[in-house]
């Protein structure tokens, strides 16, 4: 009810049809249960219309999506497009939330076998144990995201070195000499590609380019972007001003929020501070219609996962790998050129 605004009533109105698909039970003291999709070939049973969750057609393909349930807008929107995609080709979808890998595992046991499987953990470790159930389960696991490479399992995604190195050509096209970069201190495989990518552009042009590496314990889910602002407003409190002209920021999911923080303590972008973002250039909560983006389209990811997915059921021995999303842009109004004079005081 609180995430997709709904009423008890709609809620209850779901369950019911549910139960008459004989989908799920209800136990008094306990919860409601997924029973199984091999339920519905009871002999003698009558079927009402499916809902949009499970394809018609019994002769397609069946796909599980298995995604945490956390209120992320990209989530959201990948696996509502990847199922709509699915089921326009004829495959029997069902989307399941976990809360955990225990929890997963749970779900899983009680599930009939599937031909594919698109995984989303959003930030979080997918166990060795977790995989080893889907591969039992799935003949095609694929997951959300660049988290494997070297496995029978599909990933895709997208590595942000390359986003970032785009963003900072663009920052010093600008003028701007002295760029900070803020990410996450969470060793994932994409984001520490970024770190690399900055850690080898400092290197490179040590003489005329002053960076600031800025990791922060956090993911977006866990109020990364108030604790870059906390972090930024210590650095003027500290030394009255920023030690840099210009951000690189991961993570960042609603961007007109981290806009008006930044301005409560004193931060109007991009007048005192420009910045891009690396993100998704197609979610309007992220750019908030004024930041500067380089990233990934969801839609690209999408497109890619539905790919990936019809490429493994046709050719099962073609080999496993990882597959990079297209790196996209879109315009903003929080980047500023540096004056002239003000870059070269920046530089020395």
């Amino acid at each position: 009810m609180k995430r997709f605004g709904a009423s008890q009533v709609a809620v209850q109105r779901s369950f019911a049809q549910l139960k008459d698909r004989g989908l799920i039970k209800s136990e008094v003291g306990r919860g409601t249960f997924f029973i199984g999709a091999d339920t519905l070939e009871a002999p003698g049973r009558e079927h009402p219309a499916p809902s949009s969750t499970i394809a018609d057609n019994e002769s397609g393909p069946s796909v599980l999506l298995l995604r945490r349930s956390i209120s992320v807008a990209r989530g959201r929107l990948l696996m509502e497009g990847l199922q709509k995609a699915l089921v326009a080709d004829g495959a029997r979808v069902l989307e399941l939330s976990y809360t955990d890998p225990v929890h997963a595992r749970d779900v899983l046991k009680s599930l009939p076998r599937f031909d594919a499987c698109v995984v989303q953990s959003t930030y979080r470790t997918i166990p060795i144990e977790l995989l080893a159930e889907l591969r039992d389960k799935c003949d095609v696991v694929a997951v959300d995201g660049l988290a494997l490479a070297g496995s029978d399992v599909e990933s895709v995604g997208i590595e942000w070195g390359e986003p970032l190195d785009a963003a900072m050509r663009r920052l010093h096209g600008q003028g701007h000499r002295r760029i900070a970069f803020a990410t996450t201190a969470h060793p994932f495989l994409s984001t520490q590609l970024a770190l690399r990518r900055y850690r080898s552009l400092a290197l490179a042009a040590a003489e005329t380019l002053d960076c600031t590496e800025i990791t922060l314990p956090l993911l977006p889910d866990e109020g990364f972007a108030d604790a870059l602002v906390d972090h930024l407003q210590g650095l003027l409190r500290s030394a009255g001003s920023l030690p840099f002209s210009a951000l690189v920021a991961w993570g960042i999911e609603d961007g007109a929020a981290f806009r008006a923080a930044l301005a409560g303590i004193g931060l109007e972008v991009p007048d005192m501070l420009s910045i891009v973002l690396l993100g998704r250039p197609d979610i309007a909560s992220e750019h908030a219609d004024f930041f500067e983006i380089v990233g990934s389209h969801v839609a690209d990811q999408v497109e890619t996962l539905h790919r990936v997915i019809r490429m493994r059921m046709r050719s099962p021995g073609a080999p496993y790998g990882a597959t990079l999303t297209q790196v996209r842009s879109r315009p903003g109004r929080s980047l500023a050129a540096l004056p002239a004079a003000k870059a070269r005081r920046s530089q020395r």
